[in-house]
């Protein structure tokens, strides 16, 4: 048999063994007969040995009744605890998910520690065993998958959470399509922190704590009115109680003095300040806690792409646009021969303008023999158009601009198209504003200028270049360039402080800010392509009231059927039953002194 391989199905029978220090304990109080010799035959029965006091506690003294009872309960201790050993061929699958969220760093040894107890639980269970570590984030490719417990263990070892919150459905889908692809016999587990992430048919360990955390929540960086960059951070707190914590700014000509904040139960302050002058970056600190990953926010001074517009109109609408152009960071006015944006009129027919451009419906000066039309204007479902109030419009109407099958409609007025988005490639599809710029009132509302805005920003951020900006952990880092092929340039992520690592066209085309609050730059060859501050902005993350420890086992019929399918019970269980009740018997059985004394009496009663 294999030894190495043996499991118990009946763990509680080992209480059975308490009965030994019971049974030795009888035999402390057996009391010692005493053998007397009389000459007068009718006074054997009156002086027999009685003992006038009861039991009394004497030396021990090992005897075959003894020796047998011993070996009795063992063997009945051994039967019932119905030892299992596996077969040669069984095979078993034990899938290992840990949770990958940011808030296990806060529990990140218990969780591993957790992990290689269930592994180490698992041996034996089978002949072979597939070994499965994984994590909750179902992008992420398995950890390991073979045979070698080994380097599952390492696998373990090297998993970081760095998650915000995310579906563990997915993940544990997953982990319990292993077991079912494999021999169906097998585990899945969740390593996690809150009851709350566990469905209610999975197995789950959770090595959750109660943290009092305060941390930062969210920051940005605006412009003030004189002109200057400001900084806004958020700080919660997260704990029952009142919270205090030292903060202070590390950026520019260094570390500024440390100050306090005070924060409510539950309450959340606002800080803010100059940006450093100076400084491309800076960051802000909080005095730690239980949970680092929120004590941190990095902000680097935002930068916008470069883009070249140029004028193609006059007057008070060359005026209008030039002030719209140059209020939004990176546009620059100018004659570039090959502008990226460009502001044209059109009399009429198709729009052919080439490129990214603006076109106005050239129309009449507004008269007073302008007829205004009252239907209102309806918006489509399109990010340049959500949310904007176009009530107010006020025209005379959809201009004699013409639309193809292939544009994408914005606003309708009349079942007439009054602005789309002709056909093209993104970053270079023209917005065509087909109704009269100098009638009605669209220069002055504000759900055109945010319209324009957004059209700007789109065409700005749509051209390969430099930009710098704050992005929230494992949040998207758009990168406006053909990213789907192989290039000469290899494409690089770097980040402070952290490993370098090249970027293939799969990773390029959904690049992601890393998990952990840092800077980190892109590039391409050697020219930078975005400079970035990745920051813990999942609030839900901070919060550790629910987290606990637990457990969660398998249903006990699951556990069973595989256990019966893996193993097999003891050959030689009949012969154990039979050895123990032998033992009983042999114990009860009178030894060579008391038989003699017994026939003794029973020859002398014949007489």
């Amino acid at each position: 048999m294999n030894w190495a391989g043996l499991s118990f199905a009946n763990a509680g029978a080992w209480w059975g063994l308490l009965a030994v220090p019971a049974l030795v304990a009888v035999h402390f109080f057996q009391q010692r007969a005493r053998r007397v010799e009389l000459s007068t035959r009718f006074l054997i029965e009156a002086l027999a040995p009685q003992s006038q006091g009861g039991r009394s506690w004497e030396r021990f003294r090992a005897s075959r009744a003894f020796v047998c009872q011993l070996l009795a309960v063992l063997l009945l201790v051994w039967v019932l605890a119905e030892p299992r050993w596996p077969r040669a061929d069984s095979t078993q699958t034990v899938v290992i998910v840990l949770d990958d969220a940011l808030a296990m760093q806060a529990v990140a040894d218990e969780a591993r520690a957790a992990a290689r107890e269930r592994l180490a639980a698992a041996v034996g269970g089978a002949a072979k065993t597939e070994w499965v570590v994984m994590g909750s984030d179902p992008r992420a490719p398995l950890r390991y998958r073979g045979p070698e417990l080994g380097a599952a263990q390492a696998a373990v070892a090297g998993w970081r959470p760095g998650l915000g919150t995310h579906d563990y459905a997915a993940a544990l889908r997953n982990g319990r399509t292993l077991v079912s692809a494999g021999s169906g016999v097998g585990e899945c587990w969740l390593i996690t922190d809150r009851e709350s992430k566990v469905p209610a048919d999975q197995a789950a360990i959770g090595v959750g704590r109660a943290v009092a955390n305060v941390g930062f929540a969210g920051g940005s960086v605006s412009r003030a009115e004189s002109g200057d960059r400001m900084w806004r951070a958020v700080v919660q707190n997260h704990a029952a109680e009142a919270q205090r914590r030292a903060w202070w700014v590390e950026g520019g000509a260094g570390a500024s003095e440390r100050r306090s904040v005070e924060l409510a139960a539950e309450g959340v302050v606002e800080l803010s300040g100059a940006w450093p002058g100076g400084a491309e970056r800076m960051t802000l600190r909080l005095e730690g806690d239980g949970f680092g990953a929120d004590d941190v926010l990095p902000l680097v001074r935002p930068q916008a792409k470069r883009l070249s517009a140029r004028l193609g109109v006059t007057g008070e609408t060359r005026e209008y646009f030039k002030k719209l152009l140059g209020g939004i960071d990176g546009v620059e006015l100018g004659a570039a021969v090959s502008p990226g944006l460009r502001v044209v009129e059109q009399a009429g027919g198709g729009t052919e303008v080439g490129g990214a451009a603006v076109v106005l419906a050239a129309g009449a000066t507004k008269s007073a023999a302008t007829t205004w039309l009252r239907v209102p204007v309806v918006a489509e479902r399109h990010a340049l158009v959500a949310g904007l109030n176009w009530q107010g419009w006020l025209g005379s109407g959809a201009g004699k601009l013409t639309m193809t099958a292939n544009d994408e409609g914005l606003l309708w007025q009349a079942d007439a198209p009054l602005v789309w988005l002709r056909a093209g490639a993104e970053g270079a599809r023209a917005l065509v504003l087909n109704f009269d710029w100098a009638a009605g009132n669209a220069a002055r509302l504000p759900a055109t200028v945010l319209m324009l805005r957004r059209y700007v920003e789109a065409v700005r951020d749509a051209q390969p270049g430099e930009y710098a900006g704050n992005f929230d952990a494992g949040s998207l880092v758009p990168l406006a360039e053909d990213v789907s092929g192989e290039t000469a340039e290899a494409w690089r992520l770097e980040i402070e402080g952290g490993a370098t690592r090249e970027l293939g066209a799969a990773e390029r085309a959904v690049l992601r800010a890393p998990g952990d609050a840092g800077f980190f730059t892109v590039k391409r060859g050697k020219e930078t392509r975005v400079r970035g501050a990745a920051q813990f902005a999942d609030a839900r993350q901070g919060n550790f009231r629910d987290a606990a420890v637990f457990r969660r086992d398998p249903p006990a019929g699951e556990r069973a059927e595989a256990r019966a399918r893996t193993t097999q019970g003891d050959p030689l269980r009949a012969l154990w039953l039979a050895a123990a009740g032998a033992a009983l018997v042999a114990s009860w059985w009178p030894g060579r002194v008391d038989a003699e004394g017994t026939r003794q009496a029973w020859k002398r009663g014949r007489a």
